[in-house]
């Protein structure tokens, strides 16, 4: 394509997307106005279907194959089966939605595999519109919002596969018991008619399941049994126990931390399988060293096309001989963690190993019901007579909240504070400095919570700060831009006249428009009045993850919540989503990459001051009409590509880049008249200078015309070299 059709290809391609995302913005569904009674249907259906233990059933995730221990007094054991027990038990139910003051959630188990059914925040809402009714009605009183405005963590989901006498199904329950093998024997424990409720109290409930012979005599009992803490924390104890005279060996698979559901306001889709790991006895014998996590991670669509190779171990895993410490399965906020059993002090083995040998994985469903099942595989164990096989374990199922992460056991001394990662995506991981993210973090939260008392403000002030300490350069280029201007206006005939001296020979054309420039002291290098806005480039970055996965500002409004308070307007009510300044949409869509949930005004006043910004503050010089068409593409580009890309990005960094745009006009005013009143006229050298020049930008336009020189000469030399062979 020439240069003339890419010129007008490119701007007509930016205005057709420009049109397209107006239009879907106009036409996309508008928000409702009246309460429906209406509830989502459950994603999953709870199905009591008895499995019997003689049936042959496909594994329900692929397990690393181990190696078979050989016991010299295993027990011998004909057929058993695990004992029927009593229609199940009615609701059982840890924690409160109500008394919010007390309980951080409320987790609601249930008899299929001795899981958890759902887990529900007490206080922390689906969307900023829930979280304004509950706040209302919990200090003024009135109709009570429904439950199901308050965050949904996961729920059991309905399982179907393959067995000797067709398709079957299955709850697989959250963290539930899946599968024991004993002595070769697979029981099933998924079925609730399996599982007896022996205690239950207002923190504790305990399951058990008793395997028998044919005889009725017990072989083996497993037990499960649930703890809730006031904060975020549950503490599974289970254990499998022989009850026999003889050894037994035993292998457990429970189901571990599912897939979670996508943020209703995401960019993008930033679910991830994360891994806490020890480093090898070689590498640190005393294990002093933190519990490690950052290069281990998969993106949900990765783990998608993993088929039957486990999440854990891997051949790199295995070959550095790193020890399993915790697992989780995160979101843009919250993570579904199981760790070993730390105590509160700290105190314990930070290793998951003796409980947890292969993280396997498997998808089921499609489309917008696709979620991703995680399994746990015990290692193969021998149980003496009666003794047991612990298999305890802590879960974290919370936000991922430095103020918890980073401050309380035992997330402390596992180091759980890792899963909190400003990162945009695994390859986007250079483009993001994570030092650099928590550090805007630290100097957010400081000016939210001692000096601004807002988040809004809060990042207001940062633009000062950031614009402070980069007001230096922006003056130095913008002098420099003011004279290379001035110096190409006044030699631009003596560049015509070059062209039109050398009009076939455009390489000396070129090098003579560098000597003329030389003379009068200026050099491309000069032409960096972009350079504050690309030194910013790591902030915009850095905030823009920090601003997307930072838990503390989500659903945080702007300016002390002004905009609420006028007929419960949504403009800047969460600083994590777009502003959504004409309303929210009740359901988003997806337009491209966007995804909808409202129409934004501060993209397309993020574009107007781009505007201002390159058409009256910003000299443009071109001394070629290629140069021209370059710079009109880079103005298209600025005005609105940019305001698109970031159309339903956070309304806190849209907020910070108008801010720092808004800055920048008046900051180049003051440096305009500064620089009327200095002697930037361009002068010819009355003599060439001797030596490098002392300024940097002039010894390397010096040391880049040395180097072009000596290249052109050592070409010279090889064609002459050739002629004389």
């Amino acid at each position: 394509m020439s240069p003339q059709a890419l010129r007008r290809f490119i701007p007509l391609l930016v205005i057709l997307a420009a049109v397209g995302i107006l239009l879907a913005v106009v036409l996309g569904p508008k928000r409702q106005t009246q309460p429906t009674d209406e509830t989502p249907a459950q994603s999953t259906t709870h199905v009591e279907q008895e499995q019997q233990p003689s049936e042959t059933v496909e594994p329900i995730t692929d397990a690393k194959p181990v190696e078979h221990v050989d016991h010299a007094e295993q027990t011998e054991t004909g057929s058993i089966s695990l004992r029927r027990f009593d229609e199940p038990s009615e609701t059982l139910t840890l924690g409160s939605l109500e008394d919010y003051s007390k309980w951080k959630m409320e987790a609601v188990f249930t008899q299929a595999g001795a899981g958890i059914k759902n887990i529900r925040f007490s206080n922390i809402f689906e969307t900023v519109d829930g979280k304004l009714a509950w706040e209302k009605f919990r200090t003024e009183g009135g109709t009570q919002p429904s439950y199901d405005d308050m965050y949904l963590l996961g729920t059991e989901k309905s399982l179907q596969y393959q067995t000797s006498n067709g398709v079957a199904s299955a709850t697989a329950s959250m963290l539930g018991a899946s599968q024991v093998v004993i002595n070769g024997h697979t029981l099933h424990l998924t079925n609730p008619n399996f599982w007896q409720v022996v205690h239950v109290d207002e923190h504790s409930i305990h399951f058990k399941a008793e395997v028998i012979e044919e005889a009725g005599s017990p072989v083996a009992s497993v037990h499960r049994i649930w703890t809730i803490n006031d904060q975020y924390g549950i503490t599974l104890d289970q254990r499998v126990t022989n009850e026999t005279a003889g050894s037994l060996s035993v292998r457990w698979l429970q189901y571990g931390p599912q897939s979670l559901v996508v943020d209703r306001s995401r960019y993008m889709d930033r679910r991830r399988f994360r891994f806490g790991w020890e480093l090898s006895e070689e590498f640190d014998p005393n294990q002093a060293a933190p519990i490690q996590s950052t290069e281990i991670l998969y993106e949900y669509a990765d783990a998608t096309k993993l088929d039957t190779a486990p999440l854990w171990p891997t051949e790199e895993t295995e070959e550095d001989e790193l020890t399993l410490s915790w697992f989780a399965s995160t979101n843009r906020y919250f993570a579904l963690a199981v760790f070993p059993n730390v105590n509160d002090e700290g105190v314990g083995s930070r290793t998951l190993t003796d409980k947890v040998e292969v993280i396997s994985s498997q998808v089921y469903g499609d489309g917008e019901q696709e979620f991703i099942l995680t399994a746990l595989w015990s290692p193969e164990t021998t149980v003496a007579p009666g003794a047991s096989f612990d298999l305890s374990m802590g879960v974290y199922a919370g936000p991922m909240q430095r103020a918890i992460l980073d401050n309380e056991q035992p997330y402390v001394s596992l180091n759980m504070r890792e899963l909190v990662l400003y990162q945009m995506s695994s390859m986007c991981a250079i483009c993001t400095f994570q030092w650099l993210a928590d550090l805007l973090a630290w100097v957010l939260t400081f000016l939210d919570q001692h000096v601004v008392f807002d988040w809004g403000l809060a990042i207001i002030c940062l633009v000062l700060i950031v614009r402070g300490l980069l007001h230096p350069i922006t003056k130095k280029s913008q002098i420099n831009m003011q004279r290379f201007g001035k110096v190409m206006q006044k030699i631009k005939p003596e560049i015509d006249k070059i062209k039109a001296k050398y009009p076939d020979d455009p390489k000396k054309a070129q090098s003579e428009q560098m000597r003329l420039m030389q003379q009068y002291g200026v050099n491309p290098f000069m032409m960096l009045g972009c350079l504050p806005m690309f030194l910013q480039m790591p902030v915009w970055v850095a905030l823009y993850a920090l601003l997307y996965f930072m838990f503390d500002i989500r659903q945080e409004p702007a300016f002390f919540g002004i905009f609420q308070m006028i007929g419960d307007w949504p403009f800047l009510a969460d600083l994590s989503a777009a502003d959504h300044f004409f309303g929210e949409f009740d359901e988003p869509f997806q337009f491209f990459l966007w995804n909808i949930t409202g129409i934004n005004i501060l993209p397309i006043l993020m574009g107007l001051i781009f505007f201002i910004q390159q058409k009256y503050m910003s000299p443009q010089v071109a001394t070629t009409p290629e140069q021209e068409s370059q710079q009109k593409i880079m103005r298209v580009m600025m005005v609105v590509m940019f305001p698109l890309m970031l159309y339903s990005a956070p309304s806190g960094l849209t907020l910070y880049i108008l801010t720092s745009s808004a800055i920048g006009i008046l900051e180049s005013r003051r440096v305009r008249q500064h620089i009327d009143k200095l002697d930037v006229e361009p002068t010819k050298a009355t003599s060439p200078r001797k030596g490098k020049p002392k300024d940097k930008q002039g010894r390397a336009w010096a040391d880049a015309m040395d180097a072009r020189r000596k290249k052109v000469q050592n070409k010279a030399k090889k064609r002459n070299f050739k002629k004389r062979d």
